[in-house]
């Protein structure tokens, strides 16, 4: 199962250009950046036509940064992550902070290409770097769970919510996680537990229904189901759920 969607952003941040164009000396880079990545989360298609051509104007790594960040929002992951990992290697070891987050971008992308290995390598060694980071703990326990080592992504999450114990996305991946390892009153209560503050949070009405699908109540679960649907129809959530809906009518006939 695929939940994860959050991408980080550095929208702040300007890196010095190089070989920038006497055609771009009026232009402020800063705030290109920012309005750049704003414009990668809202509309990005827009924003990767827009980095380009800000980068034949001098726009150089924030640029590129932004195109990236953009080709990762259409879901063009292979290549995101490529560029991504590209940026990380031209940034060397400045400007750390940054560098951490490119490479926490880049093992995103590859986690939602499917290539969980690639992207367990990058989080490794992020991990060394920022320990304290409760993101790269969430980012490697998907990573774990997509290569079905779901003990491990436990004590990962584990050590997430320690870090930050409102990280709902982490409580309910840990509910995947247990339903996994058919833990199921566990995992209930950590469904119970994310609900309680959010009720119409969607991925996890989706585990909810799941849970209650194994428990035998197909009304219950299509109700879940439904909510997800309804409440946040263009998300990966409702995709799955819509699956899994048309999943069970065809065994239900």
């Amino acid at each position: 199962m695929r939940l994860r969607c959050l991408i980080l952003f550095s929208a702040a941040l300007m890196l010095p250009l190089t070989d920038t164009p006497a055609l771009a000396a009026e232009i402020d880079h800063e705030q290109e950046y920012a309005a750049c990545m704003q414009l990668a989360r809202e509309r990005p298609e827009e924003a990767y036509k827009a980095g380009l051509a800000w980068h034949k104007l001098g726009g150089g790594f924030a640029a590129r940064h932004c195109v990236a960040v953009a080709l990762l929002e259409l879901r063009q992951y292979d290549e995101a992550a490529a560029r991504l990992e590209r940026l990380a290697m031209d940034l060397g070891t400045a400007r750390t902070s940054l560098l951490a987050e490119i490479l926490m971008q880049a093992g995103q992308a590859w986690s939602l290409a499917g290539r969980a290995e690639k992207a367990l390598t990058l989080q490794n060694n992020l991990l060394e770097i920022a320990p304290g980071d409760s993101e790269l703990w969430l980012d490697r326990a998907v990573s774990l769970m997509d290569l079905e080592r779901y003990e491990q992504a436990l004590s990962d999450l584990d050590e997430a919510i320690r870090l930050d114990p409102d990280l709902v996305e982490a409580r309910t991946y840990r509910a995947v996680a247990l339903r996994q390892l058919d833990r199921l009153d566990e995992a209930w209560a950590e469904v119970e537990t994310v609900l309680a503050i959010l009720p119409y949070q969607s991925d996890t009405l989706l585990e909810r229904g799941i849970l209650r699908q194994y428990q035998g109540d197909l009304d219950g679960a299509r109700t879940d189901w439904l909510l997800v649907i309804q409440n946040d129809p263009d998300s990966r959530a409702a995709a799955a759920a819509r699956a899994r809906i048309e999943e069970m009518d065809v065994q239900v006939r």
